[in-house]
């Protein structure tokens, strides 16, 4: 299991939400990029980018900071948040970025999907599931789909996805534990699928528990920024 730190973009600044609650914005003194460089160093590869300000407008808005990161480190950086074009997932790859998370457009598109998958492969597409109350919710988790959460599941397996980022977007930032029921029922009912764990870690503890669920990857955010594990705890972890 990989453990990828994440760093969440707002007004380009490094910041957490509560449950995804744009009203629950917690700012961070550190750039994005000086946070990003501090992973770099403590010898992660790989990084979570969200421009949170993107999720929200359906639109990438902050350029300058993915471009910062991905053209200055070698961390290999998947990117996600408001990218609704294939032109901007062919920006994102040519700026460096080794996957494009994708949430509302996959959602709500699924003809643009099939064909980003033709054009870019499967290895660079990661599908963003935000789930809550066993309905899959998008655009910045504001909006739910109305479709049940694992028939969504299937349809995205029969396109051709082969990665999802799945979050309980009530545990988000909660720092209370992730929904390990959830990931190990799907990492059950659909093998195929590499699942990256997101939300809710705070402790080693659940990094291990998470391992024995069947995830591919966790994604880990507020629980390094606020200090619960540093960054060395998660490079070092033997679980």
């Amino acid at each position: 299991m990989k453990i990828i730190p994440a760093i969440d973009v707002i007004n380009g600044r490094c910041v957490r939400l509560f449950k995804g609650d744009y009203n629950f914005q917690k700012d961070y003194l550190l750039s994005p990029f000086e946070v990003a460089q501090k992973i770099e160093e403590a010898g992660f590869s790989d990084l979570h980018l969200v421009d949170l300000e993107g999720a929200k407008e359906g639109r990438v808005i902050n350029w300058p900071v993915i471009e910062q990161i991905t053209q200055n480190t070698k961390l290999a950086v998947e990117v996600g948040g408001g990218v609704r074009v294939k032109d901007e997932v062919a920006r994102l790859l040519a700026l460096g970025a080794k996957r494009i998370m994708l949430g509302s457009l996959a959602i709500q598109n699924p003809d643009i999907l099939r064909d980003l998958l033709a054009a870019f492969g499967s290895e660079k597409i990661m599908v963003d599931i935000g789930y809550k109350d066993g309905e899959v919710y998008y655009h910045g988790w504001q909006e739910k789909t109305g479709k049940e959460f694992e028939q969504v599941l299937k349809e995205l397996l029969v396109m051709g996805v082969s990665r999802i980022l799945l979050t309980d977007v009530d545990k988000d930032g909660a720092l209370e534990g992730p929904n390990f029921a959830l990931y190990k029922r799907v990492c059950r009912n659909f093998p195929k699928l590499l699942v990256t764990a997101s939300g809710g870690i705070s402790s080693k503890s659940d990094l291990r528990r998470l391992k024995n669920s069947g995830v591919s990857s966790v994604v880990v955010g507020k629980a390094f920024h606020e200090g619960w594990l540093s960054l060395s705890d998660l490079q070092n972890y033997e679980y």
